[in-house]
């Protein structure tokens, strides 16, 4: 079940903003507050939206949205997984000047929380909804193997599998006509089940779910490596949802015990790719990107919930330093991919509540 978070006191460095209210530029000419309005459009702007939703506006911006959340129905997604960070660790270092420079300009989740420990349980959740099926899962178990106990599954141990038998998000994808695909670095080949080197499965949910894996060209076309496959396809045009993996030293994981050279790694990951995104038609043309966290510092070790970073960009979203202080986690990142594709809501996902405070008011 969701529950609440204390709010923390975090400001985003020289560039943090007032809730709803944009930065000055860096001439210091004011820009203009474009968080906190209410767009109206032309019905007719929007084309022929979707059931589910109805012709609105966001920044000016004919989209459709959600009848019921206003959730804008998005050209395509970005989502970029990153790991074991602190959100307060984040903002007070020194080594992620391009990601202080993406928060300051987008939306950024200040209450942001994972929903479980270790890491793999957060990647289940995020993309089903639910991670108890099978009972927790208290260790990094694989995709395949035999079934997990105490001995074989705990903080120091994951020598078992955990395959998932409920309905991931990809699976109401794919009939509703919305493409997909994972790109996971370092994987070698497609719909790689077995880790090695810095390439983790338990980053990769969709490969703990063998109603998709057993289907082995589904797999395959769908989960790929991503230095082949993400830059030939983002210049193609990607299909409409794209979640991308980095290996466990590009994604902030590795070292353990971890300092700024982990923040520095990611960073420089993410300055070396995220751009191209931010430039692709994909994005531009009503595009969603998110750079999200599986858990905060070490799993919780020390510190079992603090909010985790969690950036935001969209044309159609709060921009300019926006910070959220609304308590969200990843049931409520999923039940704004639900309603962004128009499907169902999954698991805990029913009873939560979308990202609404990222965007302006319908």
């Amino acid at each position: 079940m969701k529950t609440n978070h204390a709010l923390p006191a975090l400001c985003l460095l020289a560039a943090c903003s007032t809730r709803g209210t944009d930065t000055n530029d860096s001439n210091g000419t004011d820009t203009v507050d474009t968080n906190d309005t209410t767009d109206t459009v032309d019905p007719s702007a929007c084309g022929t939206c979707p059931d589910g939703s109805t012709c609105g506006a966001a920044n000016g911006l004919p989209v459709c949205r959600d009848t019921d959340t206003a959730i804008p129905r998005f050209s395509h997604v970005f989502i970029v997984m990153m790991e074991n960070t602190t959100g307060q660790r984040l903002l007070d270092s020194t080594a992620a000047p391009y990601l202080h420079g993406l928060i300051a300009s987008g939306a950024y989740g200040a209450n942001y929380h994972g929903v479980e420990h270790p890491s793999l349980s957060n990647y289940i959740a995020l993309m089903s909804g639910q991670i108890e099926d099978n009972g927790p899962l208290d260790c990094d178990c694989e995709p395949e193997g035999d079934a997990c106990d105490t001995i074989s599954c705990s903080i120091l141990t994951h020598s078992c599998g955990c395959p998932q038998p409920h309905q991931q998000l990809v699976d109401e994808l794919e009939p509703a006509g919305v493409t997909w695909r994972a790109y996971a670095e370092g994987m070698g080949t497609a719909c790689n089940l077995v880790g090695s080197g810095d390439y983790a499965p338990k980053h990769v949910p969709f490969l703990y779910f063998p109603a998709f894996t057993n289907d082995a060209t589904r797999c395959a076309d769908h989960v790929v490596p991503f230095e082949s496959n993400f830059a030939a396809d983002l210049a193609a045009g990607p299909r409409d949802f794209s979640f991308i993996v980095p290996d466990l030293k590009n994604d902030m994981h590795d070292p353990i015990i971890s300092g700024d050279s982990n923040l520095g790694n990611g960073d420089s990951w993410l300055a070396s790719h995220i751009p191209a995104i931010l430039a692709s038609p994909a994005y531009t043309d009503n595009g969603l990107l998110i750079i999200a966290w599986d858990e905060n510092d070490l799993s919780g070790v020390i510190h079992n919930d603090e909010p985790i970073p969690f950036v935001l960009m969209s044309p159609l979203a709060k921009h300019g330093g926006y910070s959220s202080a609304v308590s969200v986690d990843h049931y409520d990142l999923l039940a704004t991919l639900e309603d962004t594709f128009g499907v169902a809501r999954l698991g805990e996902s029913a009873s939560a509540t979308p990202l609404v405070d990222f965007f302006p008011a319908q």
